[in-house]
């Protein structure tokens, strides 16, 4: 049987800059449809085209298109560059070439964030919303065209360790700290009160590579997340580190938030808390109940590989706009 074929159009690198790493769009999205086996595939690095041509990059990116003939064109943009593809574009590639497109988003948490997914919607075949459900909920003016979803990993990096595998860090932390004061606050309370924490770099400072990163998932005993954007903002995120630490079997330890809840239930897959004093009282209680911690993280992780894996995330796309295919 015939499979889809789809052209991921992502950014090569972190923030489109050739001095950062490469993007999470290589392991998220590309290498997880990759296992799968779902579909066939091809990219096109609109941040790499632009700076290797010193021009825009829709004719190419049209060419490609007429060339791949793809089925699908998903669509990974960067929020405050100039070098993305023009909605006209799309519109193009959608209308006259009969291409499919979903164009992912992430950091949905404001009103500019959906106006900016707004003036590409009508180029677009659906806006598929990966960390922030509650706000297009209510400012989007057509909300049938949004799907919310968790973010896919690659299974060949997020898995459990085997049975009995050592975990040296009792609570670890695997993020940026330097723009976020209050990660470093929390951070701070928790060694204050006699509680190990381990912290490795972000995508931007103290790079870890993303092998070494799901291997500290791996060796930690909780996953600290913090879902908050900013200090005090009244809207939350569910990271990627949601779905990366349960998938790695550790205890996901996270702010409340209404945003996990879509996927999660806690207390029974994950643990989370409302404030520091929270948080330092039950990464203590679950450091010294064992049984509880692999309980709930069990639970958590049984969940993510059932509901949340690499193939549900892709076929759920799949059914959407491609129900042609039979998978």
């Amino acid at each position: 049987m015939a499979k889809p074929k789809v052209l991921f159009v992502t950014e090569k690198w972190a923030e489109c800059d050739p001095t950062h790493a490469l993007s999470n769009a290589h392991h998220n999205f590309i290498g997880s449809l990759f296992t799968t086996g779902l579909a066939e595939s091809a990219v096109f690095h609109f941040d790499e085209w632009v700076l290797l041509s010193h021009e825009r990059c829709d004719q190419a990116l049209i060419d490609t298109c007429r060339e791949e003939k793809p089925d699908l064109l998903f669509l990974t943009m960067v929020r405050g560059t100039d070098v993305n593809p023009k909605a006209e574009t799309l519109a193009t590639i959608r209308d006259e070439l009969g291409v499919k497109i979903a164009s992912m988003y992430g950091d949905t948490f404001d009103r500019d964030a959906i106006d900016w997914i707004e003036s590409y919607a009508y180029a677009v075949d659906a806006n598929v919303v990966q960390d922030c459900y509650s706000v297009f909920e209510k400012l989007a003016p057509d909300t049938s065209k949004y799907i919310a979803t968790w973010t896919p990993q690659d299974p060949r990096l997020y898995y459990n360790a085997p049975p009995d595998t050592p975990r040296p860090y009792d609570v670890g932390f695997a993020g940026s700290i330097a723009r976020y004061p209050e990660r470093k606050l929390y951070l701070g309370l928790l060694a204050e009160n006699g509680i190990n924490v381990s912290q490795a770099g972000g995508q931007s400072e103290d790079y870890l590579s993303v092998e070494d990163y799901a291997g500290f998932l791996r060796a930690s005993k909780i996953a600290l997340n913090f879902s908050q954007p900013i200090l005090n903002d009244p809207t939350f995120h569910c990271k990627g580190r949601t779905i990366e630490a349960t998938l790695c079997g550790a205890l996901l330890m996270e702010q409340r938030n209404p945003e996990t809840e879509r996927w999660f239930t806690p207390g029974k897959d994950y643990a989370d808390y409302a404030d520091e004093r929270e948080l330092v009282d039950k990464c203590r209680y679950y450091l010294e109940h064992e049984d509880e911690r692999a309980e709930i993280a069990a639970s958590g992780h049984e969940k993510a590989s059932r509901l949340y894996s690499a193939d549900a995330y892709w076929r759920m796309i799949f059914e959407r706009l491609l129900p042609g295919f039979k998978f």
